[in-house]
């Protein structure tokens, strides 16, 4: 676009609108643990001046989008759940640490835009996603370095950690792929699969081996998801393998040429000393070690859990009980956000969440085919990082995993209404 061209859009864009796409571009940055809930609430309070006289009115429409439905109920719920906990304090002031501006978000993002408004804003994600790809690649390379969070190059993670960034760089990687695979635009298509690229590189030279293996699982899990009917026809398979192949040779030279390989080495190493010698070593020892507790909290309260934050304490006393647990620190974390999940709200909160999501994508891959592979990566990267990381437990993710379902729920919502009128 031209600069008079892109004045005349900023000058005659709703200004409501504007502000969500800055919201959503800023939204993984993280600057300041005041940003997300600051700008949030001038959001809100911005959508109520502009939309004072049908309020009510469009807080109704949400509750026609069953699927969105779904998820407030998952989040109501995991406040009704502090009830069970042995402090109810305790168990709120944690649910309203993470959710309390779903609430302003919700209703902001799901009845301010229209369906193209909503894809421009998932857009933007990936963007920003890949623009925090393209500093951390600048800090690998040694152009800088950020004292305040020890980024060097042998770790690039930039401003916060890399645990979140790395999953930015697995998402953005395919996500940037299907959206020039989609475009009939020659310009669009070259910068995607650069930028598709680049955060598939940044991905392997950081230090996030769960964000890496989520990366890979994710790739074989939406090809199979594509094409279940034709996965075993000949043809098929060898493309399929040959592709896969390209994508580990790379994978394997990333990681020899930045030092990364001896920490998958390591890894091994640790998982034959828990089932050869039952010792819970190194960082994938203790993961194990944490997800067999998990397993342990699931049979104790398999229906509610144990509310928020009573979790952690069954965590810590099965640590300081345990004989074989030899590690110094006592953790407050399962590891895991499947079973930090399962044992906060039990399977009926877990399965609230995941029937919500599901839910969605199957609405969504009836009428958008792009934005339903746009969303199933968002969704499938996460679940698999979530047996490792903590995902919906960890911000921003947590904000950027709600505002991308408000918005996928836009796109199907308002497709859906286009196609009852047109029937």
């Amino acid at each position: 676009m031209k600069i008079n061209e892109i004045t005349h859009y900023l000058k005659n864009e709703d200004k409501l609108v504007l502000f969500i796409y800055f919201y959503c571009f800023i939204m993984p940055w993280n600057f300041s643990n005041g940003q997300f809930g600051t700008l949030t609430i001038i959001l809100f309070i911005s959508w109520l001046i502009k939309y004072k006289d049908t309020i009510i009115k469009r807080f109704r429409s949400i509750f026609n989008f069953k699927p969105l439905v779904l998820l407030i109920i998952f989040i109501l719920y995991t406040y009704i759940s502090s009830l069970w906990s042995e402090s109810l304090k305790d168990g709120l002031d944690y649910v309203n640490s993470f959710h309390k501006y779903y609430f302003l978000m919700i209703p902001v993002l799901f009845t301010t835009l229209n369906e193209k408004e909503a894809k421009k804003a998932i857009l933007l994600f990936i963007i920003s996603f890949s623009l925090y790809t393209i500093f951390s690649f600048l800090i690998y390379l040694g152009m800088f370095t950020i004292s305040d969070t020890n980024s060097t190059s042998s770790n690039p993670k930039g401003i916060m950690g890399y645990a979140i960034v790395t999953q930015y760089m697995a998402i953005g990687a395919i996500c940037s792929f299907i959206i020039a695979f989609f475009s009939g635009k020659k310009n669009i298509k070259v910068l995607f699969y650069f930028l598709s690229f680049i955060n598939f590189i940044t991905l392997f030279v950081n230090n996030s081996r769960t964000a890496q293996l989520a990366f890979l699982l994710s790739i074989i899990s939406i090809i199979i998801l594509m094409n279940y009917k034709k996965i075993f026809n000949l043809k098929s398979l060898l493309f399929f393998s040959i592709f896969f192949s390209i994508i580990l040779v790379f994978t394997y030279i990333l990681l020899d040429k930045s030092n990364k390989l001896n920490r998958y080495e390591m890894a091994i190493n640790e998982v034959k000393e828990v089932f050869t010698k039952n010792k819970f070593e190194g960082s994938v020892g203790l993961r194990i070690y944490f997800n067999k507790v998990g397993i342990e909290a699931l049979k104790e309260n398999p229906i509610f859990g144990f509310g928020p934050e009573d979790n952690v304490k069954f965590l810590e006393n099965y640590q300081k009980n345990d004989s074989r647990y030899t590690y110094e620190k006592i953790f407050s974390t399962y590891h895991s956000e499947h079973f930090d999940l399962i044992s906060r709200y039990g399977l009926l909160g877990y399965l609230l969440l995941i029937a919500s999501i599901l839910w969605l994508l199957i609405l969504l891959k009836k009428y958008d085919l792009k934005y339903f592979l746009i969303g199933t990566t968002f969704y499938i990267v996460i679940f698999y990082i979530s047996f490792a990381n903590a995902t919906f437990a960890k911000k921003p993710i947590n904000y950027i995993l709600i505002s991308l379902f408000v918005l996928l729920s836009v796109i199907v919502y308002k497709k859906s209404i286009e196609k009852k009128k047109n029937d």
